[in-house]
């Protein structure tokens, strides 16, 4: 059986094979941006919020875990009677309203929007590119390394 933290770190390890990928194709220049983002952005974005929510389970110590993180504090199962809500949880939940979590939690789904324009096949008008989502990984790296540091030491 899997921890948390470490299906967190896979899921992690996962955005970043993508997100380099996705950086390679870029510099070849084989296909449009808009392409390469609708196909590796969503692959990213589900790569990103399942780190973060096998993180979160990693932090509110469950077991046994669910076949699927959630991808949101607010989705977290209830903890057991007596069971405090770690302060961290407060911390996490600003961010999903405000800062970088928000933006990632808030993106769409799938890659392309429809209907399309007539010709295209694809389309990123105000979606994220790979650096928006490299930012996010780095932020969710630098999250869960903090944090891990102190669940290390519980």
């Amino acid at each position: 059986m899997s921890s948390a933290s470490g299906l967190a770190n896979h899921s992690l390890y996962m955005a970043r094979l993508l997100l380099g990928a996705w950086r390679d194709q870029l510099s070849r220049g084989g296909a449009e941006s808009n392409i390469l983002e609708a196909a590796f952005g969503p692959a990213v974005r589900l790569h990103l919020l399942n780190a973060y929510g096998w993180f979160l389970l990693a932090v509110v110590r469950l077991t046994p875990l669910p076949e699927q993180p959630p991808h949101s504090t607010f989705d977290l199962p209830q903890l057991g009677l007596g069971i405090a809500e770690p302060s961290e949880i407060a911390e996490y939940r600003e961010l999903e309203r405000h800062g970088w979590l928000a933006g990632l939690q808030a993106l769409p789904e799938r890659g392309v929007e429809r209907p399309l324009p007539p010709g295209r096949l694809a389309s990123t008008v105000g979606r994220p590119q790979v650096e928006d989502y490299l930012t996010s990984c780095g932020e969710l790296e630098a999250l869960i390394s903090r944090m891990s540091t102190g669940l290390d030491e519980c």
